[in-house]
């Protein structure tokens, strides 16, 4: 039996790795399961899973975990780095920002051979350091964004000589807005998306396509490819997930249905394929259609490729992740209005120079503080500014 851990088990795609290891008993022996506060539904997934250790990352909800789990051999440990420093054949890391990248880089460090791997901010902000300490240590990343999946896959069989490789995007439930609708959306347009159901930060970038920003520096790491050999198209569909293009004009193309059960099975049975029922039926997609994404509507993509060209892409791709998360929770917590994210993010890239080099988890760490610090100042600046102009 391979044996498996999986953190962020109770988040959209925690709850669907925990679905397949449920339909697979007989392959995969769990070791060890986190959330951040969900403790009813950690408590549960470890019971049935039979987990030998768990972990709240919240611990506010410590001691309610504690008393769910009374009677039973299940235990809980302080917290991720713990789990994380226990060798697993598989290690499931479904956590959401850059909080995953450090038990990512102790599962390396201690012999997990192979990481299934949705947590994008750990390659964004770990960039050459993750692969470095992956090539050492003889660690596989599975990437299980649908995209870069495809592309992996993709890639696996025939990755020689590509031109270029192209990553859809449904273009979020904003695609027909105009500038004017943008000005005024709302934090409930903004978590309704058309295709995928995603947690609440990965929805927001959707809406303002950072989530495809990310997904382009995600790639330029993954598969070592020149950033300007990335394009991202709109495919509002969702079926067709990723496309390598060969100079010859051949493209290769990975067509699924847009359900994340796919890439998640499809890294966690790697190198094999398991038998799943989520069949694309060809005779009922009426149309599959594309188009170049509006940067004047959604600048985040062109943002990304600045940072990957940039003097320090490394430092940068930090800073893009760390002051996306900051002014994310912003608009969710109605601070800044929607078009402000990306104004806020360019306005932190602008502003950061105290840094270039990096050579250590300590210094993402501390580049990801700083940025933060930044943009948060940032967004109290626009507040207080708001409120002056109110009076």
């Amino acid at each position: 039996m391979k044996k498996v851990s999986v953190i962020g088990s109770t988040g959209s795609i925690g709850k669907k790795a925990v679905d397949l290891l449920l339909h697979n008993r007989e392959e995969y022996k769990v070791i060890a399961l986190s959330a951040y506060s969900n403790f009813a539904l950690l408590t549960h997934q470890a019971k049935l899973l039979d987990a030998e250790y768990v972990v709240i990352s919240n611990k506010e909800f410590y001691k309610n975990l504690k008393e769910e789990l009374l009677g039973t051999n299940i235990k809980i440990e302080a917290d991720l780095i713990n789990i994380a420093a226990i060798p697993v054949e598989l290690l499931i890391v479904a956590v959401v920002g850059i909080a995953g990248l450090e038990p990512v880089i102790h599962a390396i460090e201690n012999g997990t051979k192979t990481i299934a791997l949705a947590n994008k901010e750990s390659i964004v902000c770990g960039g050459k350091l993750l692969f470095k300490k992956a090539k050492e240590n003889g660690t596989q990343i599975i990437p299980i964004d649908s995209e870069h999946s495809a592309i992996f896959q993709i890639l696996e069989n025939n990755g020689q000589c590509i031109e270029k490789i192209i990553l859809t995007a449904s273009g979020g439930p904003f695609l027909n807005y105009s500038n004017e609708q943008l000005k005024n959306a709302t934090i409930n347009k903004a978590l309704t998306h058309p295709t995928w159901n995603m947690g609440k930060k990965i929805s927001i970038d959707s809406a303002t396509m950072m989530n495809k920003a990310l997904e382009v520096i995600e790639a330029h790491n993954l598969f070592d490819i020149n950033p300007n050999k990335i394009e991202v198209i709109v495919h509002p569909e969702s079926v067709i997930h990723g496309i390598a293009v060969y100079p010859d004009g051949t493209n290769f193309a990975l067509m699924a249905l847009p359900d994340m059960t796919l890439p998640i099975s499809y890294a966690m049975s790697w190198p094999q394929r398991s038998a799943l029922s989520c069949k694309l039926d060809l005779a009922k997609q009426n149309t599959l259609t594309f188009q170049a994404v509006d940067h004047e509507r959604f600048p985040a993509v062109n943002l990304s490729i600045k940072v990957l060209n940039s003097h320090s892409p490394d430092v940068y791709s930090i800073v893009l992740n760390a002051a996306n998360e900051v002014a994310v929770n912003a608009f969710l917590t109605l601070q800044i209005e929607f078009l402000e994210i990306i104004e806020v993010i360019n306005l932190a890239i602008e502003n950061f120079s105290n840094y270039t080099h990096i050579s250590s988890l300590s210094d993402i760490i501390y580049i990801d503080r700083e940025s933060r610090a930044i943009t948060q100042e940032f967004i109290d600046n626009k507040t207080c500014n708001q409120k002056s102009l109110s009076m």
